[in-house]
């Protein structure tokens, strides 16, 4: 009799642990975004219809002798490798920003991007090219 009602209880804890669990593991399919630490910012480009993100630490795009525009921002596209850009205007589809937490998932446009546990974001494409970025730095892959 304990044992079955202890199952019983057990059963009903996991039941209840579940819709938690589910909600953690969904993917976000925000328009724009920034991780919990506001290190970096991301969303749908509104043309190209690319990804974009900004960050401290992406630096200007390489062979341009222009300093029109902030650099800070890299767009990735379905396919293809990350590109760095200068930008003198607000780029991004909305503005409000949704907050995504540690470890958590995000989809648009081709490209998947994964909130890192402390400041860094890492986006990577259908092809396997993209760029972790945050903490003052990027990289590219």
């Amino acid at each position: 009799m304990f044992g079955s009602r202890l199952l019983a209880v057990s059963g009903a804890v996991l039941l209840a642990a579940a819709p938690a669990v589910a909600a953690a593991a969904s993917t976000s399919h925000a328009r724009l975004w920034h991780n919990r630490a506001n290190t970096v910012v991301c969303g749908l480009m509104i043309v190209p219809k690319e990804v974009l993100c900004s960050a401290q630490g992406v630096p200007p795009p390489p062979h341009t002798n222009s300093s029109e525009g902030d650099p800070g921002f890299v767009q990735l596209a379905a396919s293809g490798k990350p590109k760095t850009l200068r930008l003198s205007q607000d780029s991004f589809v909305g503005t409000t920003p949704a907050t995504l937490g540690h470890g958590a998932k995000w989809t648009g446009r081709g490209v998947a991007c994964t909130t890192g546990g402390g400041k860094t974001v890492r986006c990577v494409n259908g092809a396997n090219h993209g760029f972790v970025i945050g903490s003052g730095h990027y990289t590219s892959f």
